[in-house]
């Protein structure tokens, strides 16, 4: 079991410059002379508004982006007034994000050394410490934070952990006792010192801390919690399950409780009660749907796993679906519960159900990308075009830059043979692809396939020359492109090369290897296209389009009766040419 321990929230404050105005300077030459100076070492009214203009434009800088013209701009600033605090910190931070630590550093403590009485240079100077694991100079920084504030309780946490984590536990700790005898004792200053003896290893200490403070406040859920966690990881699973008890009988509305209990009757196999404890916890609608869908995320994963016992497994699935139907209706408002339903049932073999779940998911969830390309995906497999058509048209609407939507839209609206608007939304699509070239072999692939249906071949043909000059081993436009040659009697001898080499690619085929009995029977080698259409037969296919071709090659070759065979095949497999039925009657080859 996971041991749940409470973290102190760090100060993610907003290190702005609060009282940099004095030291802001702007952008001069390289060569600029040294600053010119009043009495007592101030600068000049000139330069200071030189040295402000250029700390503004470094800021805007650093605002649209451009950070090296930012770092550029402040390293001029600091030329003009190398004290200049302001523009230390701000490259302090700039030095940062390009994880330039060394230098990050050095401006860090130069910012903090002129200019002592900001905090927020000597937060980003102990941060940058404790990132470079230098805990111990981080440590320092925090020591002399507490002694100018010694209001800011919540740096005392930071300085404990740095003791610790520089390898000072006794320190650390007394630095809790010191916090005590100012504040007191209270919750967050127990579940931080817990914290901070628990990550160093120190779990017989982080017990007795919790002893005592439970002594000191019995009513304490919290203390009990955190108790039965640790009982937990220790692995004393009686004395973590007394404590989940107790936290129960003093509230029992503490569903994160009974989640952590029900963890704990998990752990130990007894499942009944794990669902007991879950239900209850799933009704509660205070509890959050995060940590809920954390648990079915769990179920998911372990129902995944075959060495779950199979009587074993089809409860867990039974289950869970329960439990999502619980979340339901205590948590109408959100589509979670109808994403996760929807995962369970795509894996477990029911992709007509699983996507009227996504699809109830998007009533509140419309801005969840992911669920969008699951409905599509699962509009895709069902070969529903007209619903993919209309999702797709809906994506497209609320995501109009992402190509992928446009590209389902397309692939619909060809199915659906409208071939003007198909072509209109793939050009579209592939107009928005950046840096993905397979994504883009994927619409030109297309296009030339609605190219081809719409009769504008030239269009095709060059839609399938870009495709292959991304990807020449794209297997679905060498075999597409050779077949819609052969198609028209056009090239037959770059469509032959084509199609060997899709068949190369990927053996064993039968739609490549229709493609290439096709090929050479338009190139009149039909022995040669018998041998491979018998290939394509071979692998089981059933297709009206192999079957007639089956008869065409078969007549060519003087075998009629065989051929007709064929082309009944054909007819009733269905997909065969208008041609279809002259070749039956008359009984022969009809081109």
């Amino acid at each position: 079991m996971t041991l749940h321990l409470p973290r102190t929230l760090w100060l993610s404050a907003l290190l702005l410059v609060l009282s940099a105005c004095g030291g802001t300077k702007t952008v001069v030459d390289a060569g600029a002379p040294p600053m010119e100076r009043e009495a007592g070492g101030n600068p000049t009214k000139t330069r200071q508004a030189q040295v402000m203009a250029l700390f503004m434009d470094g800021n805007r800088a650093r605002l649209s982006g451009d950070a090296p013209k930012a770092i550029t701009l402040f390293e001029q600033c600091l030329k003009v007034d190398p004290t200049n605090s302001a523009a230390q910190f701000e490259l302090a931070k700039l030095y940062h994000m390009a994880q330039d630590w060394p230098r990050a550093v050095d401006m860090a403590r130069k910012a903090t050394n002129n200019d002592p009485e900001n905090i927020w240079y000597r937060f980003l100077l102990a941060d940058l410490y404790s990132q470079n694991q230098r805990h111990a100079e981080a440590a320092e920084v925090y020591k002399g934070i507490v002694k100018k504030w010694p209001d800011r309780h919540e740096v005392y946490f930071s300085l404990a952990r740095s003791l610790a984590q520089a390898g000072k536990p006794a320190e650390a700790t007394q630095v809790f006792r010191d916090l005590e005898k100012r504040i007191g004792t209270n919750e967050e200053l127990v579940a931080n010192e817990f914290d901070m003896l628990a990550t160093s290893g120190q779990l017989t200490e982080a017990e007795a801390l919790l002893q005592r403070a439970i002594a000191n406040d019995p009513t304490s859920t919290q203390y009990a919690g955190m108790l039965a966690d640790l009982y937990s990881e220790m692995g004393q699973t009686e004395k973590a399950l007394e404590q989940y008890r107790k936290v129960l009988a003093m509230d029992p509305s503490d569903s994160m409780a009974r989640l952590a209990l029900a963890e704990h009757y998990f752990s130990n196999n007894e499942r009944s009660k794990a669902f007991d404890e879950l239900n209850i916890a799933f009704a509660d609608p205070d509890l959050d749907i995060d940590a809920k869908m954390q648990v079915l995320l769990g179920f998911f994963e372990m129902s995944n796993n075959e060495g779950e016992q199979p009587g074993e497994r089809t409860q867990l699935i039974e289950r869970s679906y329960e439990l999502i139907g619980t979340l339901k209706k205590t948590h109408p408002e959100s589509g979670k519960p109808y994403t996760i339903a929807g995962d369970f049932l795509m894996r477990d073999g029911k992709p007509k159900e699983a996507r009227d779940e996504f699809r109830q998911a998007l009533r509140t969830e419309q801005d969840k990308y992911p669920i969008w390309q699951q409905v599509l995906q699962l509009d895709l497999q069902a070969q529903d075009f007209a619903a993919l058509n209309e999702d797709a048209t809906k994506a497209a609407e609320l995501f109009p830059t992402q190509p992928e939507f446009h590209f389902y839209r397309g692939i619909a609206l060809g199915q659906l043979k409208k071939y003007d608007e198909a072509i209109e939304a793939l050009v579209t699509g592939r107009d928005l692809v950046v840096d993905n070239p397979e994504l883009e072999v994927q619409f030109l692939s297309s296009l030339g396939d609605a190219y081809h249906e719409a009769g504008e071949h030239t269009k095709s043909d060059q839609s399938y020359e870009r495709a292959l000059a991304i990807d020449g081993k794209n297997i679905s436009v060498l075999n597409n492109y050779a077949y819609y040659l052969s198609e028209r009697s056009e090239n037959l001898q770059k469509a032959e090369e084509m199609s060997k080499r899709s068949n190369e690619l990927s053996p064993g085929q039968a739609t490549y290897q229709d493609t290439y009995a096709w090929v050479l029977y338009k190139l009149g080698r039909y022995p040669e296209a018998r041998v491979w259409i018998e290939k394509a037969v071979g692998t089981g296919a059933t297709d009206g389009v192999l079957a007639e071709h089956y008869g065409d090659i078969l007549s060519k070759l003087g075998d009629n009766a065989a051929a007709l065979e064929q082309w009944k095949k054909a007819k009733t497999l269905g997909g065969a040419s208008e041609l279809i039925d002259r070749k039956i009657t008359e009984g022969r080859l009809v081109e």
